[in-house]
């Protein structure tokens, strides 16, 4: 009976622990997968920024040539200086340059290579047949500056089309055309290695990410290479070959593509050498295959873990019952003695009043025992309500955003309303919805587990401006003026953590300001400055201040002015704790008088110093 009570622990144990460890790795996987889908999603974007702020710097420099000599050459005389002093820019590492062709003839006459010079670009097709003029028609014929994306070979590698991204800009004094662009790998190649360093710190001693970059899905000798692997650094850089095997004789290369073949993803079970002990150890890790990178990524926890737990466990266990049978037995041996002796010595009756006592003696502590069970389980499902709260508030204008973007892109579609430019912003405020769900799930559930501090330097005013992007609709919809008053400057900071204290902040303004009557004004300043090495951020409302008495309990946990169903008191609390022990700095509260626009206001204002 023993050893089953043991065996059945044990298994309990092992079916939770697999369990456990298997979603960690599994949610850890999909994080990593996200973060490279989210920074796919931006390539584009960024690119255009980038080429059409040289188109613009390029139409500068032509119009203030074109003003100066319009009265003194003629057309072909400044075009000529216009191509010279174009073509002798060069950025990117020297690939990048401009080009410029005569809107009437098509004739190429501005390009760094002199032998292209001359060239007519009628009929000039990419790799996948596109045919170049009719496209940069179509885009100029109702914008100033547009974008192409075509298909090229590069120089060192005419076997392969490289998608290109172009900008094309329209010069109507002289009716030509002015252009730029840059291959999508090459900034591909440079976001590969910002979420290479990104994840190299995802690590502890027997817990870290490995990737490996896929050449052939098929295997053969050119299966792929390891380029992260941060507990075995020794290892990146190395192709994954056929004959690298475990102590059983299992193929790394084979197992991992017999995996992503038959499923994309999922588990697998081998040995390997686990980095804390350097011995062969059972592993269970997640294969994933992200295809837009052709990336394999994979993460793990070995099984000598678990028997270390089950050793310990068993060992607790069987001193824990070897006690407790010595104790009853001693227990069993004395009571019977007593109960010889009381037997002998006393009376029927006394025996009767004896029995009696006992028996209210144990259904009192049975009772004791059944009322302390009944308060864990009630604070265990108050904790669990207070938390699917919060979770709740956080969520419900993300999800509104997203309804009411998606039914409003139908009912266009539907009426045959719907432009590109409509869905574009339609997808674009449900992914940004959708990004800000995902961020505050990753919140709650790591808060006190900071595995995510990754410290970046960014513009104060970058941070602001994806705060109010993420919220601003909430305020315009209750006639709540934001005021800013930037003074931007970089800062080396957790920048998700801070939007998400300065997110909570404004949405404690905004409970507050929205009570007060629709005819007054509503008002918030966020000021931004820096003094003597010290980064500033002051959030200030007109909603009358916080009382004295709770000023000094506001950053407690679950204190909360607001009723129960509108507020869990847990926002501030977080946010105290992100400034000072995740992002070391301070975080205060005060009640100000001020004047703005001759009117004078009293309200609250949280000063933040980094």
């Amino acid at each position: 009976m023993f050893k089953n009570h043991i065996t059945e622990d044990i298994s309990k144990t092992k079916i939770a622990y697999e369990k456990a460890h298997k979603d960690r790795i599994l949610k850890e996987i999909m994080f990593v997968d996200s973060a490279i889908k989210f920074q796919i999603g931006t390539i584009e974007t960024r690119l255009k920024e980038s080429l059409k702020e040289k188109v613009q710097i390029a139409l500068e420099i032509t119009n203030h040539i074109y003003n100066t000599h319009k009265d003194k050459l003629s057309k072909e005389e400044i075009k000529e200086k216009i191509s010279q002093a174009l073509s002798a820019i060069r950025f990117n590492d020297n690939r990048g340059y401009y080009f410029m062709y005569d809107n009437k003839t098509k004739i190429i006459f501005g390009h760094p290579i002199k032998k292209i010079i001359g060239q007519n670009m009628n009929g000039l097709r990419d790799m996948k047949g596109q045919d170049l003029i009719e496209l940069d028609e179509n885009i100029l014929k109702n914008q100033k500056i547009g974008f192409r994306k075509i298909y090229f070979n590069k120089p060192n590698n005419e076997n392969k089309s490289f998608p290109k991204i172009t900008c094309i800009a329209k010069f109507e004094p002289l009716d030509f055309v002015i252009g730029t662009g840059e291959y999508l790998d090459i900034i591909e190649n440079q976001i590969k290695g910002y979420v290479l360093k990104r994840f190299s710190k995802f690590k502890d001693k027997d817990r870290y990410l490995f990737i490996i970059d896929i050449h052939n899905i098929e295997g053969g000798d050119d299966f792929g290479t390891l380029i992260l692997s941060p507990n075995r650094q020794s290892l990146v850089g190395k192709k994954i070959s056929d004959d690298v095997k475990d102590i059983k004789g299992t193929r790394y290369r084979e197992e991992f593509l017999k995996v992503i073949r038959e499923k994309g993803g999922g588990f697998s079970q081998y040995w390997y050498k686990k980095p804390s002990t350097q011995k062969n150890s059972l592993k269970m890790s997640y294969i994933h295959l992200q295809k837009d990178w052709n990336w394999m990524i994979g993460n793990g926890f070995y099984y000598d873990d678990l028997d270390n737990e089950i050793a310990l466990m068993k060992e607790s266990i069987i001193s824990y019952t070897n006690k407790t049978i010595n104790r009853t037995i001693t227990w069993v041996l004395f009571l019977s003695l007593i109960a010889i002796l009381i037997a002998i010595f006393v009376s029927l009756k006394i025996d009767k009043t004896i029995k009696t006592y006992t028996n209210k003696i144990i259904d009192y502590e049975q009772n004791k025992r059944d009322q302390a069970h009944l308060l864990v389980q009630q604070s265990k499902m108050a904790a669990m309500g207070e938390m699917l709260g919060n979770i709740a508030h956080q969520w419900r204008q993300p999800l509104s955003t997203i309804s009411t973007a998606s039914t409003g892109a139908k009912l266009q579609k539907e009426l045959n309303i719907l432009t590109d430019e409509q869905l574009d912003l339609s997808l674009t405020a449900i992914n940004n919805s959708a990004q800000y769900l995902s961020q505050t799930i990753d919140d709650f559930r790591g808060f006190f587990n900071p595995t995510n501090n990754v410290v970046v330097t960014i513009n104060i005013k970058e941070i602001v401006s994806k705060t109010l992007t993420l919220i601003k609709s909430q305020f315009v919809s209750k006639n709540i003026t934001i005021i800013e008053n930037i003074e931007d400057y970089k800062l080396e900071t957790i920048s998700n953590e801070l939007i998400q204290v300065l997110i909570n902040i404004l949405n404690n303004a905004r409970d507050v300001l929205i009570i007060k009557d629709e005819k007054e004004k509503r008002i918030i300043f966020i000021n931004t400055y820096k003094k003597e090495d010290i980064s500033y951020i002051e959030i200030l409302d007109n909603g009358g201040g916080i009382k004295e008495e709770i000023i000094d309990k506001i950053f407690e946990p679950y204190f909360t002015t607001k009723d129960k169903s509108q507020g869990t008191g847990i926002g501030l609390y977080m946010s105290y704790d992100i400034i000072t022990n995740h992002l070391d700095g301070k975080f205060s509260a005060s009640t100000e008088f001020y004047r703005y626009e001759g009117i004078e206001y009293k309200g609250a204002k949280f000063t933040i110093k980094i």
